[in-house]
């Protein structure tokens, strides 16, 4: 699934859902009371599939920049940016199962 489309009584709103997520927990909050609320139980499905597949690149990242961190010294400026990059991929990987969890 690429395009989330929730329709409503006044309108539509469609989201690109690799753009969108992993969003702050507000924007979640707001996002999945349309969701649950507008979605079928079968849209719903499949955009949790596609978020969890999303969130399973994360943590396979995570994996990778622990990985090249720990074949590096920690004074070596390569081991800044890798640790810059895990900590980072490690955020959007937590908010991304956050809104997962507000999705369910």
């Amino acid at each position: 699934m690429e395009r989330l489309r929730i329709e409503y009584e006044t309108g539509y709103m469609e989201l690109n859902i690799a753009a969108f997520f992993p969003c702050p927990i507000q924007k979640a909050r707001k996002i999945a009371k349309l969701i649950n609320r507008y979605c079928s139980d079968e849209t719903r499905a499949e955009l949790l599939s596609t978020l969890c597949e999303l969130a399973d690149g994360y943590a396979a990242l995570c994996g990778e920049h622990k990985r090249k961190m720990s074949e590096l010294s920690e004074d070596s400026s390569g081991y800044c940016y890798w640790r810059a990059q895990f900590n980072r991929t490690e955020t959007l990987r937590k908010r991304m199962e956050r809104n997962i969890r507000l999705i369910r």
